[in-house]
């Protein structure tokens, strides 16, 4: 509030040294034109020529004009300084206002800040725990049943095992099915090749894998990347923003054709490194900016790296998403 009451008597001080030049400066062509007007009136004997017209209208009271007209200029200049003064307090209202609103923009923008400073924050937390369930479930899970796995088979060859084998095997079924799962898991968790084979590798896999599992869709991708370019955050939230649109268009599009297109240039002088991930699905259901917690996620991940994740009805029929992110190349 201080600081407030201090920068208003700021500019309360700026508009009052702004209106005294001002004035200072009008007072001196009020004397230069009444200079101006003594000198020539005194050239001409402006008084006496004065005298002889009005003297010729007498009958008509022409001489009494010059009270009318001091009487008018008298009021207009009452008039001026009323709405004078009237203008110099709207001016510092409004100037105030631009204040307080700066003020207000000032804080909207610190407060945008901290936000997508927390944002990184609390992404950067949560792919620091799925990094860790990652590497539990590879060296607990993983380990543990891949020995089931050995044991089970050794056993499944052991002549003196016959009357146990049907069990065997549905143990070993059961252990496959949750392998199967554990690894799922982990790639959802951890992109396996992102780190060793970089973002197109990683891309790559996903999208055999995916192919595989919707075996019903007919995928087409273009991918031209150079990931010596490209830091290890900014692969990663495209990874996870392809990896969550396959997921929704498997579990809600109904389509039957996608097509993935990942590519850099450069706009406005800037890096620029997009997605696009098309389907001829069923389209947008309604509410899906409210339901779909995924996509906010994405939308705030990419937002914190001065990003932009758009879902938009596509041309024809399905869904549309597309993201951008600016970055800095690594070479």
């Amino acid at each position: 509030m201080r600081a407030n009451t201090k920068q208003d008597e700021l500019i309360e001080a700026h508009i009052n040294h702004q209106n005294q030049r001002q004035i200072n400066t009008d007072l001196m062509w009020v004397v230069l034109i009444t200079v101006a007007t003594y000198l020539v009136a005194a050239y001409f004997d402006l008084a006496e020529r004065y005298i002889d017209w009005t003297a010729l209208g007498e009958i008509y009271q022409l001489d009494e004009i010059i009270f009318v007209l001091l009487a008018g200029c008298a009021a207009l200049i009452w008039f001026s300084i009323r709405r004078i003064r009237a203008l110099t307090l709207s001016l510092a209202d409004n100037l105030h206002m631009q204040a307080r609103l700066q003020n207000s923009n000032d804080n909207i923008r610190r407060l945008l800040n901290d936000n997508k400073a927390l944002i990184k924050h609390l992404i950067e937390v949560r792919e620091s725990e799925r990094q860790h369930l990652a590497a539990e479930l590879h060296n607990v899970f993983g380990q543990h049943l891949a020995a089931m796995d050995a044991n089970l088979t050794v056993a499944l060859n052991t002549p003196q095992q016959k009357t146990l084998k049907p069990i065997l095997y549905s143990v070993l079924e059961s252990t496959n099915h949750l392998r199967n799962i554990t690894r799922q898991k982990l790639r959802q968790l951890k992109p396996p090749n992102l780190d060793n084979l970089g973002l197109s590798g990683a891309v790559h896999e996903l999208l055999h894998d995916w192919a595989n599992e919707a075996k019903t869709i007919s995928l087409d991708s273009r991918i031209d990347l150079n990931d010596k370019e490209l830091d290890a955050k900014v692969a990663m939230t495209l990874y996870r923003a392809l990896q969550e649109g396959l997921s929704n268009i498997g579990q809600h599009a109904d389509a039957t054709e996608v097509f993935v297109d990942i590519s850099q240039f450069r706009e406005n002088g800037q890096h620029q490194l997009q997605l696009l991930l098309e389907d001829n699905g069923r389209g947008l259901p309604a509410g899906y900016d409210e339901k779909g917690l995924g996509l906010l996620a994405l939308k705030e991940h990419a937002e914190s790296h001065d990003g932009q994740l758009t879902l938009t009805p596509g041309l024809t029929s399905g869904t549309r998403l597309q993201l951008k992110l600016s970055y800095l190349p690594l070479i």
